[in-house]
């Protein structure tokens, strides 16, 4: 027999029986000095198996040593090293080692505000990620979705109606730049001509307040011959009052009765009048002279200049009103990621031209948060939101940050749908603008599958000087989940189209 062959299966042998004394040493007691157990409860273990490893932010840390079924749940048995503590707030998750590997537990060891779980306890909180069939059926499907819509040319309409509107706004913005600049010329002319005018037409209407406190001092006595007047009127009312009682009585019976109770108050009240009538003469007589501050007013004109001053303060905020820009709209959104359908009012007022307000009221198909609840539930903290579907408010203040000749940057502040908001935009004209809005910062307690604000950007277009104006645009951006694009549109007013409709609904040429 060959010795070197003998030496070489001894070799061999030794080999193959050491190496098998190590695997069954491993995996039989690797753990068992230092290794305690814990349960877990999950809906389903598809492609679990005994032996599967157990593991803590990427280092192994136990097993699976069993798996049973209990009642509608399965109930599954790690080994658990023991120097690793858990709490009460652990979460457990089985996951799936690549594409195609083999599945494995993974464990989030909790807080410790929550307190230590111990041994042999049940780890409350279980959940299984989708496996790669899943996600191959659910992709199949969006791939179908894709290939009916191009099959159906949805798709290629879309891409065409977008291609349409851009060759379309282009024309148009082309169109508007040239208007623009005429009517910045007209109002440049119109400015140029008023800072030649007033201080003429001021002077004419000085003038026009002199002449009225002429005329009152020259015609005294014309205000005697009136109060004069007025008492022989007085007299002629008594002499033919019951005459016209009675001529009442043949038109009425129920208002001769009336009269007939309330003749004797009827004369005290022309005695009154007598009587009023006589102090108002002599009223007239005390102004003449210059007594009192109605005296005072109509011969001092030191207390008219007052006056006048006092009346022209009061009218500065009206003047400021005047000259402001008002914008009213209304409009409806449809977004598609989230599956939000909104629509409301919206006021603009433009103090000056660097600077705007906005002030709006709409409904919104998902709703706003009304109230939130905390409770604790095994361990582990949930939440509960309750919603209002009612009116929701937008409030902001817009204003210019930086002007060229290509466009303006604008910044915006304050609430859109009752939270905090802000948002930039560029304003190529008044009529075509590109937006962005940042708002909705509380979804972490929403149902949106995302604990990211709502980032929205798109493309505001009004055609020329008509109501109508449209927007579309990306919706949701910053959430992949609930990333899509929305489309509106709606109508918009300013304060002067509004009076021009009003005055031809009163029967009023503008």
């Amino acid at each position: 027999m060959n010795t070197i062959a003998i030496k070489v299966g001894l070799f061999v042998l030794l080999t193959a029986v050491l190496a098998g004394y190590l695997i069954i040493t491993f995996e039989s007691n690797g753990f068992s000095k230092s290794v305690a157990n814990y349960y877990i409860y999950f809906d389903d273990v598809s492609g679990l198996s005994k032996g599967a490893d157990v593991v803590v932010k990427g280092v192994k840390a136990g097993k699976v040593d069993d798996i049973t079924i209990e009642g509608n749940k399965v109930k599954v048995k790690i080994g658990f090293m023991k120097d690793i503590t858990l709490y009460q707030n652990a979460k457990a998750y089985i996951k799936m080692l690549g594409l195609m590997g083999d599945k494995y537990i993974y464990i989030e060891p909790g807080s410790p505000e929550y307190g230590v779980l111990s041994k042999g306890g049940i780890i409350q909180y279980g959940t299984t990620y989708g496996s790669t069939d899943e996600a191959f059926n659910k992709v199949s499907q969006l791939v179908d979705n894709i290939n009916q819509a191009i099959g159906n040319g949805r798709l290629q309409k879309l891409i065409e109606d977008i291609d349409s509107l851009a060759v379309e706004t282009k024309y148009l913005v082309a169109e508007n730049r040239k208007n623009i600049k005429k009517t910045v010329d007209n109002i440049q002319q119109i400015t140029a001509s008023l800072k030649e005018t007033l201080p003429s037409l001021i002077e004419k209407m000085d003038k026009v307040a002199d002449n009225l406190d002429q005329i009152t001092s020259d015609n005294k006595n014309d205000i005697r011959d009136i109060v004069a007047s007025l008492r022989e009127i007085t007299k002629t009312l008594k002499e033919k009052l019951p005459t016209t009682m009675d001529n009442l009585n043949v038109a009425s019976k129920e208002a001769k009765d009336i009269l007939g109770e309330n003749k004797d108050n009827i004369r005290k009240s022309l005695e009154n009048i007598k009587k009023a009538t006589e102090k108002l003469d002599k009223i007239l007589a005390k102004i003449d002279k210059g007594k009192g501050t109605v005296g005072k007013l109509v011969n001092d004109d030191s207390l008219y200049n007052n006056v006048n001053e006092g009346v022209k303060s009061i009218s500065k905020p009206f003047k400021i009103i005047d000259e402001s820009n008002l914008e009213i709209s209304m409009y409806g959104e449809h977004h598609t990621g989230n599956k939000d359908d909104k629509a409301g009012i919206s006021v603009s007022l433009f103090p000056k031209n660097d600077r705007y307000i906005y002030v709006g009221l709409l409904s919104n198909s998902n709703g706003s948060i009304s109230e939130i609840n905390e409770y604790t539930q095994n361990g582990t903290t949930k939440r509960e939101t309750k919603k209002d579907y009612g009116i929701l408010f937008d409030i902001q203040y817009a204003r210019r940050l930086w002007e060229t000749k290509y466009g303006n940057l604008w910044v915006r502040a304050g609430l859109k749908e009752n939270t905090g908001a802000g948002g930039l935009d560029w304003w190529f004209t008044k009529n075509f603008r590109i937006t962005t809005d940042l708002y909705k910062f509380n979804r972490e307690y929403e149902t949106y599958g995302t604990d990211k604000p709502e980032f929205d950007a798109g493309i505001y277009y009004k055609f020329g000087k008509t109501p109508f104006f449209v927007k579309f645009g990306g919706s949701d951006l910053i959430a992949e989940k609930n990333r899509g694009f929305y489309i509106g549109g709606g109508l918009q007013f300013t304060d002067n189209y509004l009076k021009y409709m009003l005055g031809a609904l009163g029967g009023t040429k503008p």
